[in-house]
């Protein structure tokens, strides 16, 4: 049996949130971009700065670093830059998140069945803030933990290079690595809030027309996994909390079941 339409709403839904997704992804990549290169050349100077300042064939350590006002005044400076980086995230994707609900949402027509809207802006503010995630923590919440992570390794690899005498060069490899984690992290978590909210927007819509059920689709591709597999075509109530996205990029859907 053909799964023409199932495979168009699915399409349909997957276009728009790629979209919003591409759109974040740059905005983001440049914020993590221009920090890099600013921290990465704090963090040089104050490197310099202790190696220097120590004497000829003396042995390093990290209480020779603690003792350089220029390294307090890094972390400093550090810490107000990742603030930012947080702000500016946090911001982005707000108004990124209500978009992408609002475009799946007004996506999705259904053809004899007519949908009176019972959702408005404060309560779709009020839905993209709630926690959904096992881990009990919003989106949010996790932009910061993220960033605080970062923090705490830039850190981590500044001492570790001054306690082994390792070269600036390798210094700046392993700020610029961890630099690149923080960002796998932070669009893991857009790719995956953005399904969560096309979900809730599928649902929403649904609901607004009066249906009761919805299913799974997963996309049938060679990239599907076995998770995904498991939960395609299985059929909840509307009303009910789905079990996707099953796993971070997750790239199933929700359709209505029309009987």
């Amino acid at each position: 049996m053909s799964n023409y339409w199932e495979d168009r709403m699915q399409r349909s839904q997957a276009r728009i949130t790629m979209r919003h997704q591409r759109d974040i992804d740059k905005q983001l990549r440049r914020y993590y971009q221009n920090l890099a290169r600013q921290l990465i050349k704090d963090y040089e100077a104050t490197y310099n700065k202790v190696m220097s300042s120590i004497e000829q064939g003396k042995q390093v350590t990290p209480a020779d670093l603690y003792k350089l006002d220029t390294y307090w005044k890094m972390q400093n400076q550090v810490q107000d830059r990742l603030t930012r980086l947080g702000k500016k995230e946090i911001a982005t994707l707000t108004k990124a998140f209500r978009s992408n609900f609002w475009d799946v949402y007004n996506s999705i027509s259904l053809d004899g069945l007519q949908a009176f809207s019972t959702i408005d802006e404060a309560a779709v503010i009020q839905l993209l803030e709630r926690v959904w995630c096992a881990d009990g923590k919003s989106w949010s919440e996790r932009v910061w933990q993220n960033t605080n992570a970062l923090a705490d390794t830039l850190n981590e690899q500044l001492v570790h290079c001054v306690a082994t005498g390792k070269p600036a060069s390798h210094l700046k490899k392993l700020l610029r690595e961890r630099f690149n984690v923080s960002y796998s992290r932070a669009d893991a978590l857009v790719r995956t809030e953005l399904a969560h909210i096309q979900t809730e927007a599928a649902k929403q819509r649904y609901k607004d027309y009066g249906l009761d059920k919805v299913e799974i689709w997963a996309d049938p591709d060679e990239r599907t996994c076995p998770v995904c597999e498991k939960l395609h075509r299985k059929v909840y109530p509307v009303g009910a909390n789905v079990p996707i996205p099953a796993h971070p990029r997750c790239r199933c859907c929700v359709i209505p079941v029309i009987e």
